[in-house]
């Protein structure tokens, strides 16, 4: 088995400049990296490190400028736009720092909605959605559309999204940013149990402390670039 096939994610030297009034940005600059099934991974640096463009290329929101991303033994450079989305649908849970919830929709609706894309039926849909609010206490608040929600239920509701289909990697984009302390702990304790019975595998982009703290591994961004990356214990840390 290839290393690329072996790994969850691997990048090699990837690149992603902007033009900003006729001007380069590097947002990524030449990032090497491999990720494993089943790792809990914070990317963590300040604003302007990268660290969100670098999980867009990831998931293939956005394509690198050079270098190569490969997702489920896939090169994403040699998808077309179809197959890209088929790949992000079938292998990837998104959680954006916006919730980007459909206000039309109940909180039930949004929550199945990757669930529906992939054609699975109306009551294995209902059923796994009700026992995801049950776990994280939403349970009799699935008809309220998002703006009936307060901030924590739709960052909730928007993780149950992401992870409903049980995708094999989850990526997410400051996920506790709008959350105070009890939410983001409620958040995290439900993404560390998906990885721990499931093997999910999260890459988060960070400038939680929590998060950090709870990650197993911990990778620091500074200018595009990676300035550290930390192993540490395979349990948790709290």
């Amino acid at each position: 088995m290839s290393e690329q096939s072996a790994a969850a994610v691997r990048t090699e030297d990837v690149w992603k400049i902007f033009e900003q009034e006729a001007e380069e940005v590097h947002a990524v600059r030449g990032v090497s990296l491999t990720i494993e099934p089943g790792e809990f991974i914070a990317m963590a640096g300040p604003s302007g490190s990268g660290k969100t463009t670098l999980l867009n290329l990831i998931g293939g929101l956005t394509r690198p400028t050079r270098g190569d991303v490969w997702v489920a033994a896939q090169n994403l450079a040699a998808l077309s736009s179809p197959r890209l989305a088929r790949l992000r649908l079938e292998h990837i849970g998104f959680i954006f720092q916006a919730y980007n919830l459909l206000p039309v929709l109940s909180a039930a609706e949004n929550a199945e909605f990757p669930l529906l894309l992939q054609g699975v039926n109306g009551g294995e849909r209902r059923r796994r959605v009700q026992e995801l609010f049950e776990r994280t206490g939403l349970a009799g608040l699935e008809d309220r559309r998002p703006g009936k929600l307060s901030g924590g239920q739709q960052q909730r509701v928007a993780v149950i999204r992401a992870v409903v289909a049980e995708p094999a990697l989850v990526l997410a984009d400051e996920p506790t940013a709008n959350l105070d302390s009890a939410a983001s702990d409620s958040l995290l304790d439900m993404m560390e149990e998906l990885n721990r019975d499931l093997g999910t595998t999260f890459v988060f982009a960070t400038h939680d402390p929590r998060v950090m703290q709870r990650a197993r591994r911990l990778i620091r961004l500074v200018d595009g670039a990676i300035a550290s990356d930390e192993r540490r214990g395979s349990e948790p840390n709290r």
